[in-house]
């Protein structure tokens, strides 16, 4: 039978952000048990990039596509697979361990990997020592697996907070890279705790807004189990 379970988490009041500096705050604005005829709330971001998130190449490069530029079937992925690279403290996820944690095909759309730090997503080493990805590892995907339209994780961002010039450049090399290479859509802070290998597919819904350089998505993913 087909499960389908989500890879995003619930965004509440305590959700961390890279370096803890932004915050995000739900507010009621009525209430039923107040006398109002409806509930309603505000919600207040103080980044767009909290919680599960989508990175966009407008993210880092001025003339980078917006979340909304691109076609709604960009955001499903029929080919995924799932690496297990245990992290237990800041390291820069590297060609070799991608290469060591198992075969890829060369088919495969998204690329999601699992370090178990989701289970540090409410303490401080989530955010302040979490790991990151190494700028030549854009290449090695783009070079190996030429229909990879995007990667995503359980960190909190793609930069080390101990490796952040790093992490500068492996954004601009996933999401801006020179004219004759693709870009490779970044999502961050997933809860992959769920699942094993057997997906038959993964939906990405991002939230669309006009400046669109990412933002909070919700994801489900369909598997055999």
């Amino acid at each position: 039978m087909n499960n389908y379970i989500r890879l995003s988490h619930i965004i509440t009041n305590n959700a961390p952000s890279y370096g803890d500096r932004d915050k995000f705050r739900s507010i009621i604005n009525s209430s039923i048990t107040n006398g109002s005829s409806a509930n309603t709330s505000k919600w207040n971001f103080t980044n767009n990039h909290i919680g599960t998130h989508i990175d966009v190449p407008r993210h880092f490069c001025d003339e980078g596509l917006r979340t909304f530029d691109y076609e709604v079937n960009n955001y499903i992925f029929n080919k995924v697979k799932l690496l297990d690279i245990p992290c237990k403290h800041a390291k820069l996820i590297s060609i070799n361990d991608i290469i060591n944690a198992g075969h890829i095909d060369c088919d495969v759309e998204l690329l999601l990997i699992r370090t178990g730090y989701e289970n540090h997503r409410f303490k401080t080493k989530y955010w302040n020592d979490n790991p990151g990805i190494e700028p030549e590892l854009a290449d090695h995907i783009r070079k190996y697996l030429p229909k990879i339209r995007c990667i995503g994780f359980d960190f909190i961002s793609l930069c080390s907070w101990k490796f952040r010039e790093e992490g500068k450049q492996s954004h601009i090399e996933f999401l801006c890279p020179s004219k004759d290479k693709r870009s490779i859509l970044i999502i961050e802070d997933m809860s992959l705790y769920k699942i094993n290998d057997e997906i038959k597919c993964v939906i990405v819904a991002p939230i669309f807004i006009e400046d669109g350089n990412g933002g909070p998505v919700t994801v489900f993913a369909q598997t055999n189990l």
